[in-house]
């Protein structure tokens, strides 16, 4: 099946999300200040690289980035050893725009400035002075710097009107403000365990916040995950039974269980890393900008490159897990086939058989998940690859400005850590984007049967009145989906009410088919069946049901008591009324031998029981139901001769004044029908007696003598 674009399914499981909105909104909250503790502790390394190794310190940092904003140029503090200078510390302009302040006041880049005029006179300060001298200067009041130029050694007058710093220039400068300024390098270690308690403050709530945010993502997306697998399960509940006879069960419980849990997982992924990994890179790459824009704009250089990358290799995975998730599905389908039919592998010593086919399903999803798992493998590799090439070469060009006096050490460090901070959820990211790929070719097969049409339901259709007249099939055709012939074709047959009509013909002949058609599990593709006149298709599926009982060919036992078993087929029923319909169906001879009675667990399927003893169980089901109709489908081929003969006396006195349309292979139970109908090749070839068909139909004669009597001898 072809992969369709984009990630339309994955996208469309989050309406199951909606009701949950609420929770996801403050996860997102969490994600926001997540990321803005991540980026902020990362930005935390410039202080504490400042305190450590940078003579100018926390304070000569915030005064001269504040500096720099008021002048409009950037600076370094530079140490001189000029005789003719009386400093030793100055303010290098490494940079001046065109149009800036500085740029207007005559500053140059390479010129020193060394103080202020105070009037005519000249008051030189050192650099880290002068800084906090102008950083704190109201704004928009006109100052002179003493301007000197080492080139040419001449000094100017640069005149400019202070501007207003940057909001991360003043936040930086209200910290500094706050805190007491140290003299010696030794008094700056107090500041710097200060500032690696709040990046351990910062870290803790970050974890704190990390904590909220995965527990609401994580529980409100199972939740969602379950109101999803209902959802399912009230769909698979009202599919046509011709889906499960084209699709069959195992490929459906495979979407149930591992199609959902990858979805889920992918859905995780979407509101887990995908919205803080980017929330992360987003805040560090604009405190990288704040410290080096040029640099920062050349890395994002590495972003059209990796989504080229990841994209590719993500369509591929997807492709590749839709086959694996069907490969998972023929497997478990394998292996529920082999454990069911366990008996009959080991009776006819068919384990090498049994397990090569196994081993074969199991190589074939073995090599998709090793694509998948290569892919997988490949996806980081690629991007950190091409994330250092790309760091390698930023990392370059700010080392040169390092050495050559146009970046401090600490700046540049501080913005080498904030870009590793901000590439490691890119890399993250490229995994996670295969993960939605996963999800997403999930998402298809799950929606595959989500979307199937159901039984056929008319809303408001009206309740069929309890049967009393007839039950008709009127020139009803039925072919299975895929199938090259008709298992009915054009098949007229009328059953007055009361009457017992036994179905008989050579196996594949479509008598199962045709019964099945009046509880509608199977709807015909023309023609009509009528009960009491009324085509079954006009009123509700749940007033029709209620009037049959149903014993088919396989004792359908579920993993529950023998008492609630019976009590099936009727809900509320009580003690009394399982008990009387066990009664009939004697079921209560080899109840009575059981330690724990009715309430013995029969095990999955009926494990615990015999064949004989799950048959009639089911039998006292249909008769608990109280049924107008009733239909036995082969419903005592799986009886011993002895519990047969008894269940058929009690089968005669409750079929009276009931409808009844019975499929079996033995003659004591055709011989008591009112009417013998045969069918042949989906047709009904002769209809009467057994002593009229036994007298004018070959075909019944051919069965009679092959099968019936056989079976009775």
């Amino acid at each position: 099946m072809k992969s369709s674009r984009g990630l339309k399914s994955f996208f469309r499981s989050f309406r199951y999300l909606r009701r949950y909105w609420g929770r996801l909104g403050v996860s997102i909250v969490c994600v926001v200040l997540i990321a803005l503790l991540w980026g902020g502790g990362m930005g935390m390394f410039a202080p504490i690289l400042k305190v450590l190794i940078d003579p100018e310190g926390l304070h000569g940092w915030a005064w001269r980035s504040m500096t720099e904003d008021r002048i409009e140029a950037d600076l370094i503090r530079r140490e001189i050893t000029v005789e003719s200078l009386p400093v030793s510390v100055v303010l290098d302009v490494v940079q001046v725009e065109e149009g800036s302040l500085a740029a207007q006041a005559g500053i140059e880049r390479g010129d020193w400035i060394l103080g202020l005029y105070e009037g005519p006179d000249k008051t030189f300060m050192r650099g880290d002075a002068l800084a906090r001298r102008l950083a704190n200067t109201p704004a928009g009041q006109r100052v002179a710097l003493i301007r000197y130029a080492p080139a040419t050694r001449t000094f100017g007058r640069a005149e400019l009107v202070l501007g207003q710093a940057r909001t991360d220039s003043r936040v930086l400068g209200y910290f500094a403000r706050g805190l007491a300024e140290p003299e010696t390098r030794e008094q700056r270690f107090p500041l710097m365990v200060w500032i690696l308690g709040v990046v351990v403050i910062m870290t803790l709530t970050r974890n704190v916040l990390r904590f909220i945010q995965g527990f609401l993502v994580q529980s409100t997306i199972w939740r969602a995950n379950m109101n999803m697998r209902c959802d399912m399960y009230n769909t698979a509940l009202h599919l046509p039974m011709t889906f499960y006879s084209r699709e069959g069960t195992t490929d459906t419980m495979s979407r149930f269980l591992h199609d959902t849990h990858e979805l889920a997982q992918g859905q995780i992924a979407f509101f887990g890393k995908t919205l803080a990994e980017p929330a992360k890179a987003l805040a560090s790459f604009i405190l990288a900008l704040c410290f080096s824009w040029e640099l920062t704009l050349w890395a994002l250089v590495l972003g059209p490159v990796a989504a080229i990358l990841i994209h590719t290799i993500s369509q591929i995975t997807k492709r590749a897990t839709k086959r694996a998730l069907v490969g998972f599905a023929h497997l478990l389908g394998i292996l529920e086939e082999t454990l069911t039919g366990i008996k009959v592998v080991k009776a006819y010593t068919m384990e090498s058989t049994e397990r090569r086919g196994f081993f074969a399903a199991a190589r074939t999803l073995f090599k998709e998940f090793r694509r998948i798992a290569m892919l997988d493998a490949a996806t980081a590799p690629s991007i950190e690859t091409l994330g250092v090439a790309v760091g390698a070469v930023g990392a370059a060009v700010g080392g040169y400005r390092v050495l050559h006096g146009q970046m401090d050490a600490p700046t540049f460090f501080t913005w080498l850590a904030l870009m590793v901070a901000a590439f490691d959820p890119v890399r993250k990211l490229a995994k996670v984007y295969t993960r939605f790929q996963k999800a997403d070719a999930a998402a298809e097969r799950i929606f595959e049967v989500r979307d199937r049409a159901c039984e056929g339901r008319t809303p408001g259709a009206p309740d069929l009145p309890r049967h009393t007249e007839s039950v008709e099939f009127r020139s009803v055709t039925f072919r299975y989906p895929g199938a090259a012939e008709d298992a009915v074709s054009d098949l007229s047959l009328r059953v007055q009410a009361g009457q017992t009509l036994a179905i008989v013909g050579p196996n594949g002949c479509g008598k199962t088919t045709l019964v099945s058609l009046v509880p509608r599990l199977l709807v015909p593709d023309s023609g009509q069946v009528l009960i009491d006149g009324t085509d079954i298709s006009t009123c509700s599926v749940r007033s029709l049901r209620r009037q049959i009982g149903y014993v088919t060919q396989d004792a359908v036992l579920f993993d529950s008591t023998i008492a609630e078993n019976i009590s099936y087929g009727k809900r509320g029923a009580s003690r009394d009324e399982v008990l009387a319909a066990a009664g009939k169906a004697f079921v209560h001879e080899f109840v009575d031998e059981m330690p724990e009675g009715f309430e013995t667990v029969v095990g999955q399927r009926g494990a615990m029981l015999s064949g004989g003893q799950k048959q009639r169980i089911t039998i006292a089901r249909a008769i608990l139901r109280d049924p107008a109709v009733l239909i036995f489908d082969e419903a005592t081929s799986q009886v011993d001769a002895d519990s047969e003969k008894r269940i058929h006396q009690a089968l005669e006195e409750f079929m009276k004044g009931r409808t009844t349309l019975l499929i079996a292979h033995r003659f004591s139970t055709i011989v008591s029908a009112d009417r013998i109908a045969v069918m042949d090749q989906g047709r009904i070839v002769d209809i009467g007696t057994h002593e009229q068909l036994v007298g004018r139909c070959d075909l019944y004669k051919q069965l009679y003598q092959t099968q019936f009597a056989a079976g009775e001898a």
